[in-house]
């Protein structure tokens, strides 16, 4: 049977990707790790395969283009344009512009642990991942990235004072992106809880009380949480999921249908069928007819 996507720690993804990285790049394993993407992407082995990362990473533009799939959408950066990838989801490189240039952030989920962020400013992490930084806060950014790769790149850093700088930026991003009114916070707490917990185990547990049971609470709540919050409930959530890794595997991957009925851990090939169409419209075979023309 034909793999699935990889899982990569910082250290193998660089030792897969990136052939020209020296050393002390590729066995730096810190938990907050900054690099200019013109110096660490710029050999990059593209055609990149799908792949998940244990880390989560944030890509900012300065100059030129880069193109990067989440899930099953390409997104094109470009000056002034930030991407955030969460831990967790299907992600590759598709093209690099031979001009482009910026930040390359690497950030463990450890570090958003340790730094002081809202309920609300937490949601940021199931927003759009995509952040178009306004002209007259571009030189702050660039400076603000400056200073956070001069503190990581001297001898003997401060974690505090990276720490510190981390936030700042983080910080200024989220208050560029779209807040959800207050008084869905509580509500909104419980989808992105859902949905964490929906990325890592989707495969094995598709009934909505399984996440219930893991978030306290009844499955009664929890589907009137998700579908305050989003519009939709959870179990429509658990599908979605899994036929966006289904279409994945199946046009990324080049798995058979059966195979990814199967690595899905649907119950049968027919009821991998019926969700499929029911959430794409159309049955999986005329999917691998329409991708193959």
């Amino acid at each position: 049977m034909k793999k699935s996507f990889q899982i990569l720690n910082s250290y193998e993804y660089k030792n897969q990707f990136l052939p020209d990285v020296n050393k002390t790049v590729l066995y730096d394993n810190s938990k907050l790790q900054l690099y200019r993407i013109e110096n660490y992407l710029k050999r990059i082995k593209i055609p990149v395969p799908p792949y998940r990362t244990t880390f989560n990473f944030l890509i900012f533009i300065t100059k030129g283009y880069v193109i990067q799939q989440i899930e099953d959408e390409n997104y094109k950066i470009e000056c002034g344009e930030i991407i955030n990838v969460k831990q967790g989801s299907i992600t590759r490189t598709h093209e690099l512009s031979q001009d482009a240039e910026g930040f390359y952030l690497i950030y463990e989920n450890e570090i958003i642990t340790s730094i002081s962020l809202s309920t609300q400013d937490l949601m940021f992490f199931s927003s759009d991942p995509f952040i178009k930084i306004p002209q007259s806060s571009h030189s702050w950014m660039i400076k603000i990235f400056e200073l956070l790769e001069e503190e990581l790149h001297t001898e003997s850093p401060l974690q505090e004072t990276c720490n510190a700088v981390f936030t700042a930026i983080l910080s200024k991003i989220i208050a560029l992106t779209t807040h959800s009114p207050l008084t869905l916070a509580r509500e909104m707490e419980i989808t992105h809880r859902f949905r964490e917990l929906l990325q890592k185990q989707y495969k094995e547990h598709k009934d909505v009380f399984f996440y219930a049971w893991q978030l306290n609470i009844s499955g009664s709540y929890l589907n009137k949480c998700v579908k305050k919050a989003t519009g939709k409930p959870p179990k429509q959530w658990i599908h979605e999921v899994c036929i966006l890794q289904s279409k994945i595997l199946l046009k990324d991957l080049g798995h058979d249908i059966s195979d990814v009925a199967n690595i899905l851990d649907f119950q049968s090939l027919s009821h991998f069928s019926r969700i499929f169409k029911k959430i794409t419209g159309q049955s999986p075979s005329a999917f691998c007819t329409e991708i193959k023309k």
